[in-house]
């Protein structure tokens, strides 16, 4: 098989012509950097360059001044579009420049077609999708406003020394769960989780109004350095939340209308804090 028999028909848009001469140039685009007092440049490179071709065509024929029409039809439609190259074959090109037509009365039943291509892709637009970022943001933001509105109703204001001394026992064994739960599983949250502990007085005693509370709940978690690991790892968290958030110990305990009233402003307040270390 020669060389003859690999060339291909050319065509634009599925319009045939015939092909006297190509060129076509590649290549990488570079940019030189020159520099005082330096003799040699530095160049730069940007990337391959754009892949130019250049056609000289040739319709002949009885029927050339059609072939011509259906041919000046394809170059002026805008976009993209096939390009059938005798030498480098199917294309998907952008048509460039004016194309230039030209006719002599030395060649009769013929014109003559200079074309100029660039390689071109499809233009592809943007769609419709999920703003992660945003949906994430607005996530934040309500589980922000239900740690606060959960715990609005928190206060051991007026209530007899024992009470918050009971609730501060109830918080200690709350947050032993979350260190024994967490130790193997981000040691980043079981160490927060205990030094949390040890500042409970100070976070849910009077004068506080729990809102300290809830934001040194929320650095606990944020302490936790699993989540930037391997799918491994989420998986140990997964279980090790659900350990937590199943726990018997942070379940919600009822108030019984039998119960002293110190007892169930107790369990009221436990009840707050629980929830708001499993939300």
């Amino acid at each position: 098989m020669s060389w003859i028999d690999n060339l291909q028909d050319a065509s634009l848009r599925g319009v045939p012509f015939k092909v006297d001469e190509d060129e076509a140039t590649f290549g990488r685009r570079m940019q030189v950097h020159e520099y005082p007092n330096r003799d040699k440049p530095c160049a730069e490179d940007m990337g391959r360059a754009t892949r130019r071709f250049i056609v000289q065509a040739y319709l002949v024929g009885d029927d050339y001044f059609e072939q011509r029409n259906n041919l000046i039809e394809a170059v002026e439609k805008p976009g993209s579009c096939k390009l059938v190259h005798p030498f480098y074959g199917e294309k998907t090109v952008t048509v460039t420049d004016e194309v230039r037509v030209s006719h002599t009365k030395d060649e009769c039943r013929m014109c003559r077609d200079s074309l100029s291509f660039i390689e071109s892709v499809e233009l592809s637009f943007p769609k419709a999708g999920i703003a992660t970022g945003m949906k994430l943001t607005g996530a934040a933001t309500l589980m922000n406003d239900f740690l606060l509105s959960a715990f609005e109703a928190f206060g051991l204001d007026g209530l007899p020394d024992f009470t918050p001394i009971g609730l501060m026992y109830d918080a200690s064994e709350m947050f032993n769960t979350v260190t024994d739960a967490m130790q193997y599983v981000d040691s980043g949250i079981s160490a927060a989780s205990r030094l949390m502990q040890g500042d409970l007085s100070l976070l849910l005693m009077p004068p506080s109004s729990g809102m300290n509370f809830v934001n040194q709940l929320q650095a606990m978690w944020r302490a936790g350095t699993k989540l930037n690991g391997n799918v491994t790892d989420l998986i140990s968290m997964v279980k090790g939340l659900s350990g937590i958030t199943l726990d018997t110990g942070l379940a919600p305990r009822g108030v019984w209308k039998t119960d002293s009233a110190s007892t169930q402003a107790r369990t009221h307040q436990r009840n707050y804090v629980a929830q708001a270390i499993r939300t």
